[in-house]
């Protein structure tokens, strides 16, 4: 038969692996990544508030983070 290759999930779990950053006096924590459309799951803390964003896009994280997201 044909090549096929391996499934690999929709969904990445970012949760464990901890990273976050600092902009504009805000803390943005990496939740989970979909696959498919390149949004990201973030947790956003401001002052004493934390929200958290399911469509935040790939393209507004910064290079540093792109780097240690991208062997995924």
């Amino acid at each position: 038969m044909g090549y096929r290759p391996l499934k690999r999930n929709a969904i990445i779990q970012l949760a464990p692996r901890k990273i976050s950053y600092e902009e504009g006096g805000r803390t943005i924590t990496l939740i989970s990544m979909k696959r498919e459309s390149m949004d990201l799951e973030v947790e956003v803390k401001e002052g004493g508030e934390t929200k958290i964003i399911s469509d935040f896009p790939f393209a507004h994280l910064p290079k540093k983070i792109k780097k240690e997201i991208n062997p995924l």
